[in-house]
C-alpha cells in the first residue's frame, strides 16, 4: 500500500532536521544599523512523522522558533525546537504519540495527556520572559537569545487555563490581557490580567449565548477587551458521528463582546455583526462613545481549505467595526477588497489609534499559506501600499520593528522571511518602513531553509539586555 503523502509535509512545509545557530554574511543591500533585536518566527516542524500523514494539518507540527539577531549592521540565524512535554515524551517513545487536529476524537492519545500542547502558533514578550503559544494549553518559556525551552508557566499558578495564540501585551501599563475558550463546558470563555512582572491580578468566566467556539485572537483598547464569538462551533455530537470537532456554523451567529478590562462576564456588552470570522486582528481603540476595530474578516471558513471553490470566500479583507456603547449600535464595512491576512501594527500602538497597520496579501497558489505581496495599510484615506514577492516567491508574516531613537509610529522597518521555490532557498527581508513601495533593502540570504509558518514577533535589544541585567 503506498504511503499517504500531504502538501503540507513537502516542499518547504516539509520539516527541518538540524538546530543550527550561523552567521549571515551573505546580504544583498546593507542591513541598518539601527535595526537592533531579534526577529522571531514560530511555527509546525514535526520532530517524527505522524500518526497518519494522510491527515497531518499544519496546525499539528512541534513548534520551532527561527530567530534573526540584528545587530550593528549585521545578522545572525538560529533554531530550536520548543521542547515541550509531548515532544519529550514521544522522544522517548521514538514514535509520534498524538493524532493532529483533523484527527480529534479519531485517534486514541495518551490517557493521561489527551492533547499535546505543540507551542507552535505566535510569540509573546512579557515580564521579560518570551512566551510561546498555542490554541490549547499553557505559554511555555524560551530563553533570550539562545532560544532554549524553560517549560511551561501557568503565571505562578495564577492562570491554571490554556491561554489562545493571541493574548494583548498593553505597552503603556505592560499588562498581559489573556483569554482561553473551552470546548465542553461553561463558561465557554476565561478572561484575565496580568500586571507587567507576570502576576495575575484579574480573571473571569464569560458565557456565550450559543455553542462553544474557536475564538483565535482578540482585540484590546486602553479601557476594554473585544471578545470575538464567532461561529466556528465545537461539538462533540458531530466528533461521535464521525464528523469534524470544529466547523463553520454561521447559524450560531456572530458577535463582538465590549468587556472593561477589570469586568465580569456580567459586564460584557454584546453587538451583534456581519456573519464571519476574524483569524487576525489589526487594531482597536476608543473614540469618544465608539470603539473601533479594525480586522481580517473572511465570510465563512473552514479552517484552511485548499479547494477552488472555496479560495475566494476563505480568503479575508480588511474591515472595520464601529460599535457604539451609548446606543448599542454598529457600523460596519469592508475597507478593502485585497485578500489578506497576518495583520500586525507597530506594537508600541496596540490598544490606540493607528495610522499603519501592515498584512500579508494571498499568493497565486490553493494553498493559504503562502503570500505573495506584502502590505503597508494609510488610515488617511485607506491607502495601501504594496512590496509585490518575484514569481514563485512566497511569505507569511511580518512585523514592524522600531528603528532604535525612533518616535513616530512608522520610524522603523518591517522584516519577515521569504523563500524562493525556483532557487529553494530562504532569505529575510528588511523593508524601510517610510519608504515602503520601493522594496526590501536589505535581503539576508540564509545559509539554510526556513520552513512555512505562522507568526512572527520582534524583540528589541534592549529588552533582552534588560531582561538578561
Amino acid at each position: 500500500m503506498a504511503e499517504a503523502t500531504n502538501v503540507y509535509l513537502e516542499g518547504n512545509f516539509a520539516p527541518v532536521r538540524e538546530e543550527v545557530d550561523l552567521p549571515c554574511p551573505e546580504v544583498e543591500g546593507e542591513i541598518p544599523s539601527d535595526l537592533a533585536g531579534f526577529f522571531l518566527r514560530n511555527g509546525p516542524n514535526p520532530d517524527l512523522p505522524p500518526l497518519d500523514a494522510g491527515m497531518y494539518h499544519p496546525f499539528d507540527g512541534d513548534g520551532m522558533i527561527h530567530e534573526m539577531e540584528f545587530a550593528g549592521g549585521t545578522a545572525r540565524y538560529r533554531n530550536r525546537w520548543i521542547v515541550t512535554k509531548g515532544l519529550e515524551r514521544e522522544r522517548a517513545a521514538g514514535r509520534a504519540l498524538w493524532g493532529g487536529f483533523a484527527s480529534i476524537g479519531k485517534s486514541e492519545p495518551p490517557a493521561d495527556m489527551p492533547f499535546k500542547n505543540l507551542a507552535n502558533t505566535a510569540l509573546a514578550w512579557h515580564a521579560g520572559r518570551l512566551l510561546a503559544l498555542w490554541e490549547a494549553g499553557s505559554p511555555y518559556v524560551v530563553d533570550m537569545p539562545g532560544l532554549a525551552t524553560r517549560g511551561e508557566t501557568t503565571f505562578d499558578g495564577g492562570w491554571t487555563h490554556a491561554v489562545s495564540a493571541h493574548p494583548k501585551v498593553d505597552p503603556r501599563t505592560g499588562e498581559l490581557i489573556l483569554f482561553s475558550y473551552s470546548p465542553v463546558a461553561q463558561p465557554y470563555v476565561r478572561y484575565g490580567v496580568a500586571d507587567r512582572n507576570g502576576t495575575v491580578i484579574h480573571k473571569t468566566g464569560i458565557d456565550l449565548q450559543g455553542k462553544p467556539v474557536m475564538i483565535h485572537d482578540m482585540a484590546i483598547t486602553d479601557k476594554h477587551s473585544l471578545i470575538l464569538d464567532m461561529p466556528i462551533t465545537f461539538s462533540l455530537e458531530r466528533i461521535a458521528n464521525g464528523g469534524s470537532a470544529f466547523e463553520w456554523d454561521p447559524a450560531n451567529g456572530t458577535r463582538i463582546g465590549v468587556l472593561p478590562r477589570y469586568g465580569t462576564g456580567a459586564d460584557v456588552q454584546w453587538f451583534d455583526v456581519q456573519t464571519g470570522y476574524v483569524f487576525h486582528t489589526f487594531n482597536a481603540w476608543e473614540e469618544g462613545d465608539e470603539i473601533v476595530l479594525d480586522a481580517c474578516l473572511t465570510s465563512r471558513t473552514s479552517i484552511l481549505a485548499e479547494t477552488e471553490g472555496d479560495r475566494d470566500a476563505e480568503r479575508a479583507r480588511m474591515h472595520r467595526w464601529r460599535l457604539n456603547r451609548t446606543t448599542g449600535k454598529v457600523t460596519e464595512g469592508r475597507v478593502s477588497d485585497i485578500p489578506l491576512e497576518f495583520s500586525r501594527v507597530n506594537e508600541s500602538y496596540v490598544g490606540v489609534k493607528t495610522r499603519y497597520g501592515y498584512a500579508s496579501r494571498f499568493g497565486d497558489t490553493p494553498l493559504n499559506l503562502q503570500f505573495s505581496a506584502v502590505l503597508k495599510h494609510d488610515r488617511e484615506g485607506d491607502q495601501i501600499q504594496v512590496v509585490e514577492l518575484p514569481k514563485h516567491v512566497y511569505t507569511q508574516e511580518f512585523v514592524f520593528a522600531p528603528r532604535v531613537g525612533g518616535t513616530e509610529e512608522d520610524d522603523g522597518y518591517v522584516v519577515g522571511f521569504v523563500y524562493d521555490e525556483d532557487r529553494k532557498a530562504s532569505e529575510a527581508w528588511v523593508i524601510d518602513a517610510r519608504r515602503f513601495e520601493k522594496g526590501p533593502i536589505a535581503k539576508v540570504h540564509l545559509p539554510v531553509r526556513v520552513p512555512y509558518g505562522f507568526h512572527s514577533h520582534w524583540v528589541s535589544a534592549a529588552a533582552v539586555a534588560a531582561q538578561r541585567a
